[in-house]
């Protein structure tokens, strides 16, 4: 029973201060008392929404921040993977070809896959894969 007491005086007290300061910030925003005007309020989330990359389709709104013009670069070409790519490029990689190896399915067969990977010092690493087990091909190949 105290500890209700204690408390429900305090929670009045904390709602009564938080109330308070809410209508003194309201009242200094607005201090005719009304909403923001429309338009003003439109404007600012459009110009909001464009420094976030979003473009205004609106003509009837002017935005005073323009997005600087970003260089969009073509989508490099898909290389060609096969079943055993992922086995290749961590073999590539256990072997310290490259940082992130990228394999490229050269040929498919029945049973074995051929991988050509770009190493970080410009050669070029060959493997040869045979239901998931890869290997380091010779110079004379397989």
């Amino acid at each position: 029973m105290i500890g209700a007491a204690i408390v429900f005086p305090a929670a009045v007290v904390g709602a009564a201060l938080v109330g308070g300061i809410a209508t003194a910030v309201y009242d200094e925003a607005y201090p005719s008392g009304g909403r923001a005007e429309p338009k003003l309020q439109r404007s600012a989330m459009v110009d909001c929404m464009a420094r976030r990359g979003y473009r205004n389709m609106d003509p009837n709104v002017k935005v005073p921040h323009v997005a600087a013009a970003t260089q969009i670069e073509p989508p490099s070409p898909a290389l060609k993977t096969g079943r055993d790519t992922y086995v290749a490029e961590k073999l590539a990689k256990g072997m310290n070809c490259s940082a992130v190896p990228r394999a490229v399915l050269e040929e498919k067969g029945p049973g074995f896959e051929r991988y050509s990977v770009g190493c970080s010092d410009g050669q070029t690493l060959a493997l040869r894969c045979e239901f998931g087990n890869c290997l380091k091909e010779g110079a004379g190949g397989n």
